[in-house]
């Protein structure tokens, strides 16, 4: 046999010990080694960044949806601490869901990814300059570069093997995640809709001022007067400059 076409056997039984039959001459024992080792190494990493998603589906199921992406998923990137992010793409776009699979995997999974990739992430090697102590409705607010505003249809935050809801509820959930500046910590902080509009507004368009950024809301919402807006936005963005969300005013 062309050894090019034997690798291609061996690693195919390897992703599918079941259905792919073991390349000739290789010996039955030997070969389980190779199954195990790798197949568990995957799962490690699965299981490390997705406790949740485990815990839901329970063993069988977990078992089952980690052979499938095992199986069949071609990953675009060779770093271990990157089966995470790969894991993800194959539940959004190439897992076909079984009748028992939870309608919010896919969020739920996304939401427990995000802890991993700002806890790895670099952006924060190289900031805008700031004042730490502006008014922040005066000058444009500096977001913490670690940082993610998140939308799900499901409360991720909530989810749990004794709370598993159907369907989602009317209203969307809002959560801004971030790593803190000087802990290094990930935090999770669930916000309402209208922090979350005033967030991405200011995220879309980072040349407007927190002021500038209300009075578009106030606006966009056919609110004449936008005193009161502007008082809820200023201790909205202070509350994010305290927590490590914001970091300041810009200075330029």
């Amino acid at each position: 046999m062309d050894f090019r076409d034997y690798q291609r056997r061996f690693t195919a039984h390897i992703r599918d010990p079941v259905g792919t039959p073991r390349p000739p001459g290789a010996p039955v024992r030997r070969m389980r080694v190779y199954n195990e080792l790798l197949f568990n190494n995957v799962e490690g990493f699965l299981l490390a960044c997705f406790p949740v998603c485990r815990a839901i589906l329970g063993k069988r199921r977990w078992t089952r949806l980690a052979r499938a992406f095992f199986r069949s998923h071609a990953s675009r990137s060779p770093f271990f601490r990157q089966i995470p992010e790969e894991f993800l793409r194959f539940l959004q776009d190439e897992f076909e869901p079984a009748d028992d699979t939870p309608d919010f995997l896919p969020e739920l999974a996304h939401y427990e990814w995000v802890e991993l990739a700002l806890d790895t992430s670099d952006r924060d090697v190289q900031s805008p300059a700031y004042d730490a102590a502006a008014d922040l409705l005066a000058l444009r607010p500096v977001f913490n570069p670690v940082l993610r505003l998140l939308a799900y249809r499901y409360p991720v935050h909530r989810l749990s093997p004794r709370y598993r809801p159907a369907e989602p509820p009317a209203a969307p959930t809002f959560i801004l995640a971030y790593r803190h500046p000087d802990t290094l910590e990930v935090a999770f902080q669930e916000i309402n809709a209208m922090t979350a509009g005033l967030l991405n507004l200011l995220m879309e368009h980072p040349g407007l001022s927190g002021e500038e950024a209300l009075d578009r809301l106030a606006t966009e919402n056919g609110q004449h007067d936008a005193t009161a807006l502007r008082a809820g936005g200023h201790r909205i963005l202070d509350a994010l400059r305290d927590s490590g969300a914001i970091l300041g005013g810009a200075l330029t």
